[in-house]
Parts: C-alpha cells; structure tokens; sequence
C-alpha cells in the first residue's frame, strides 16, 4: 500500500533520549506533516510536545493515570506511524506491537544506546568497556536474556529498525544508522575563549559509565609535571547551564569507554569546541561518515597522552572547534535527517 508522505501521521515516543523525539516531530510538522512527541516523565525536562501526567495524592495520581490511557487510546487510532525509542512502545509490556499491522499502520523502532547493546558480547570483544558502570550490580546474563528476548519479540512486528550510531550496529541486524539529530540553529558558534590556563570541561550524568576516574587521574598526573590545566567538572546541570560551561571551556572531554560519542559531545561539537572521546575506528564499517568525525580518541590507556595533545597543541584548538561545528551541522542537522527519515518512512509505505 503506498501513501503519500503528506498523508502519514507520525507518533514519535515514549523516551525522548537527547530530545530526539521531539525534535524529529518537530521538523516533521514543519514539512506539513502530522506528528505528535509524547513522553514519560522526564526530570531532565528535555523538549517535547506532551509528557504523561503524574504525581500527586490518591485521587490526582488516579485521575493523572486514567486521563494517560484515554489519550494512548487516542493516539493509537489517530496516527498511522509509530516510531518508538529505547524498546518502548505506546502500552506497557509491548502488548500493543501485534496490532499494527494488522490494522494497516507501520511501525519503526529506534534504539539509542543500552537498549540493544549487550553485555557479554560488549566486555568480551573490546578491552575497555562502559557496560560494566552501566548495568551496576545487575546480573549480566539476566541483563543481556532481558535484551534479547525483546529484540526477538520486537523484530516480528516492526517496518524498520533504526540505530542512532555504528556502535549498536552489531547488535541490531539489518538496521540503518541514522546519526543522532540536533537543532544546529539553537546552538551559537561561540568563539575560543583562549583562557591563560586551559580548561577543559567533563560532563558526566554517570562517573563508570564515563570514566571519569581515569579522567581525574590523567589531570592530576599532568598537573604534577607542570602542565597549566584545569579540570571543570559539571555534573547533573540543565542544557542552559551546560551552554555556558561550553563557552567558558578550551575543550570538551566526554566518555572514554563507549568507543562512540553521544548527545553530550555532539552539543560540544555544535557549539565549537573541540571534544575529546572514545572512538573504535572498527565502527566505521557501518557508516559513511565514520573518517569524518573530527573528535580526538582516548580510553583509559591513552586518555593522559590525548590531554596532553590538547594543551601541547593549544594554537590548533579553535580551528579544530571550527572543524568540529561544521561536521555537526553537514551529519546532525536534524533538518538534514528529517529528509532521509523521510525517505525511509515512504518506504515502508510503498
């Protein structure tokens, strides 16, 4: 059955990762088409059309509740196309993801991270590793099972299934990779603040998912040595407060144990600032513009010589912030991915 891209209705939802569902449905009605980004609670508040109602006293929270199912009810028979994030989908449990193509609609699947990475086969093939900080003291293997037997459910029932970068490639047989999306116009090029001493801004929303002992540890060997280097390290602020702290900084150290970057470095990108981060150049396989990305590799192993590049080459750092906004706005622009999003949706319809 092909539809006319005018005539599809989007539902983008339920996790709004990075904004990415709001931004998408944003870019989407701009091009006249209908769409809606509905998530759960969100205590970042990220950017989004609706966000589930809840909290309160007995009576609110019952109330809150009942009002969120009338409206799932309501956007399953309105909209045409589904595009979830993260495993979820519009009702608890996925009990919803047989019905869609049975009533004629299409339904896409967008996984952004620890969603579809594995455990075993992540700490088992690289040597460094953000799984372990990730799942804590879960059990690995009940982790991993958890994983799979969602991805084998979901893949029945899914039109398309999308990764937000070459890392979860592996993980996800079949998919595209559609790099994660920014708003490039709501990110000023600011110009190196050329600080006397160099300041170099981390970020981390966890210490072992990031790596930030290492970081710490690589900083202070250097300052022993008598390196001139100051380390801000921000944690758990607002994306307006992290706009400054980006302003003020030489450069922008993210994760150095993924192997990829995400949203915290594409900001920092976007915003001039050169990034230093985990890259696998065995990644590049899935992607074409893997030998573009301007970032400086580091992993624990090497974190203390990349740092050290940073300062030694301090003249390079705002031509490489330059570098580092122009690849933001020629793969992240989200007006950019809306196209090829698209593209991908009309297909499924043909």
């Amino acid at each position: 059955m092909r539809k006319n891209i005018k005539n599809i209705k989007v539902f983008h939802g339920l996790i709004n990762y990075g904004s990415q569902a709001w931004l998408f449905a944003k870019c989407l009605r701009e091009n006249d088409i209908k769409a809606l980004s509905v998530s759960y609670p969100d205590k970042l508040k990220r950017l989004n059309d609706i966000e589930l109602l809840y909290g309160g006293n007995f009576f609110q929270k019952l109330i809150k509740h009942l009002w969120n199912w009338i409206r799932r009810f309501y956007w399953f028979f309105t909209y045409n196309t589904f595009h979830f994030y993260y495993g979820s989908s519009l009702f608890p449990y996925q009990l919803d993801l047989p019905l869609y193509n049975l009533l004629g609609k299409r339904v896409i699947m967008h996984y952004l991270g620890n969603d579809v990475q594995g455990y075993k086969k992540t700490v088992e093939k690289y040597k460094w590793s953000n799984m372990p900080g990730f799942i804590g003291e879960d059990d690995p293997h009940k982790y991993d099972k958890r994983i799979t037997r969602r991805l084998k459910f979901e893949t029945k029932y899914v039109d398309l299934q999308i990764v937000g970068g070459p890392y979860l490639s592996e993980f996800v047989k079949n998919s595209i990779v559609i790099p994660l999306a920014i708003d490039i116009d709501n990110y000023s090029y600011t110009e190196h603040p050329r600080n006397n001493t160099l300041v170099a801004l981390h970020a981390p929303t966890h210490r072992g998912f990031k790596g930030t002992e290492y970081i710490i540890a690589a900083v202070k060997k250097l300052n022993s040595e008598g390196y001139s280097l100051k380390l801000n390290l921000v944690e758990n602020a607002p994306h307006s407060k992290m706009k400054e702290e980006h302003a003020k900084a030489d450069f922008f150290i993210d994760q150095i144990m993924a192997g990829w970057y995400g949203a915290a470095s594409l900001e920092a990108m976007a915003l001039g600032r050169p990034v230093i981060c985990s890259i696998r150049e065995s990644y590049f396989e899935y992607t074409d513009y893997g030998h573009k990305v301007p970032v400086i590799h580091a992993d624990p192993d090497c974190i203390y010589e990349s740092i050290k590049y940073m300062i030694e080459n301090r003249d390079k750092l705002p031509e490489m912030g330059r570098a580092c906004r122009k690849f933001a706005e020629d793969v992240h622009d989200v007006r950019k991915l809306t196209g090829l999003l698209m593209e991908h949706y009309q297909k499924i319809w043909a």
